[in-house]
């Protein structure tokens, strides 16, 4: 007996199966050592749930990543999560003895057999032909097909994913000529088997613009643009463009005073992702100055190279701003600038420092595809020249006991040293901290670089 109702146990086991694998995982750990009949049905549960899931991954797995969105935003083929259950739970009900062999196989650690597992993909096609809805009441027929026919096709993406490495490597005649003979295969599949297989394939590959060599390989065509751009599989460039746009899009309506909390990571994270499609289009594209892809390129390239020179070059200034000083009296009319020791730890003018410095920190490799990277090592050492020497003062001032509010002077030396970090001065912060510890001084802790 577990002590719940049936209600109860029709709820659990919902939610149980509706957790991402990661919960899963986590409440299997919480659950170890709690007593009691009810926990005890729980982690039974759980645990059929996650070997159900092993299953369903070793025999759909082509076909798994294409149940959830990519992460890097860029288009692609995908299907609703909750299909994936409920196909799995039908085809398990319609072929029970598939089920009982693959566990006889996985029987002390042994795999399933590649054809026992084609053999659940076969399935699937039938029973999202037959009926769509015994899978997922709101799936819709045109919808479910598509899935058909990708299932179609997961025997033979099955056995090619082995080679998606060798396929988006550096050029090997032998590999290319593998995979143009696995398109060939597919295309015996059924109509728009080509693209339907890329779709497969960029769902299992991490770095989206690595389907550029995928495509270019398929058309044997050396990257030739005028030939993939009309192509079947033009899509996938065109895609790895949007975000291109977007990227750029972001990167021409950021500025620091306008920032809100994480506009400014977003921006140096959509950066980075664009730098590396512009670097796989170099690699992977012949490009042409006249050609439609070739002249959108270069057009995308200059424009993110001057919103980056634009943003970069607000640093500086917004620091000054931040972290500002003030001219002092030494003897007679001599006098020298020194750090505001009073001025604002927190508020408008430091939020706007740190978005553009977290900007010019994530521009690093970006930087160098857009062309501007002698300009960031130029505003980064500028950088460092002006706070190395406002950090130094701080500390001696620290030191000599001359501050009136140690604690806040505490607060602007680390805030310096989040600073530092953020204009690829590492060991500098890093010593600028060691050296506020060895005053006793207390500081709340400044945003740092992950």
């Amino acid at each position: 007996m577990t002590g719940l109702s049936v209600a109860s146990q029709t709820a659990l086991k919902a939610m149980i199966q509706a957790a991402p694998d990661d919960a899963l995982v986590k409440l299997s750990r919480a659950l170890r050592t709690t007593p009691g009949e009810r926990v005890d049905w729980i982690r039974r549960m759980i645990m059929g749930e996650q070997a159900v899931r092993r299953m369903r991954q070793a025999a759909f797995g082509p076909l798994v990543p294409m149940f959830r969105a990519r992460m890097d935003g860029v288009r692609a083929l995908t299907f609703p999560a909750p299909v994936l259950g409920g196909l799995w739970r039908q085809v398990c009900a319609r072929q029970p003895a598939l089920v009982d062999q693959a566990r006889e196989m996985t029987v002390g650690g042994g795999e399933i057999d590649a054809g026992l597992l084609d053999q659940f993909c076969v399935s699937a096609a039938a029973v999202l032909r037959d009926d769509p809805a015994s899978v997922w009441s709101p799936l819709k027929p045109d919808v479910a097909e598509e899935l058909a026919a990708c299932f179609d096709l997961a025997p033979l993406a099955r056995a090619a994913l082995p080679m998606l490495g060798r396929w988006t490597g550096p050029p090997d005649p032998d590999s290319e000529a593998s995979l143009r003979l696995m398109m060939r295969d597919a295309e015996r599949i059924g109509e728009n088997a080509a693209v339907r297989m890329t779709e497969i394939l960029l769902a299992n590959i991490a770095e989206a613009p690595l389907i550029l060599r995928v495509i270019g390989r398929v058309a044997n065509t050396d990257g030739e643009e005028r030939f993939l751009a009309e192509s079947e599989l033009a899509d996938f460039g065109e895609r790895l463009f949007e975000r291109l746009e977007v990227a750029a899009e972001a990167l021409d309506e950021f500025h620091p005073a306008r920032a809100a909390p994480g506009d400014a990571e977003a921006v140096a994270a959509r950066l980075t992702a664009a730098a590396e499609i512009l670097r796989q289009m170099e690699l992977s594209l012949a490009l042409t100055p006249d050609g439609d892809w070739g002249a959108r390129f270069q057009a995308l390239k200059m424009r993110m190279s001057r919103g980056l020179d634009n943003v970069m070059g607000l640093a500086p200034r917004m620091v000054d701003k931040a972290l500002p000083l003030e001219r002092v009296r030494i003897v007679g009319a001599m006098s020298r600038m020194a750090p505001v020791m009073d001025a604002a730890a927190h508020g408008p003018l430091m939020d706007q420092a740190r978005s553009a410095l977290v900007v010019l920190h994530g521009a690093r490799s970006a930087s160098a595809v857009l062309g501007c990277g002698g300009q960031r090592a130029q505003i980064c050492d500028t950088l460092q020249k002006r706070l190395m020497p406002y950090g130094d003062e701080l500390i001696e001032g620290l030191n000599a006991g001359d501050v009136k509010d140690e604690a806040h002077v505490a607060v602007l030396a680390e805030l310096c040293a989040g600073f530092l970090e953020l204009c690829d001065a590492a060991p500098a912060a890093k010593a600028l901290r060691r050296r506020l510890a060895a005053t006793g001084a207390t500081a709340a802790p400044s945003p740092r670089v992950a």
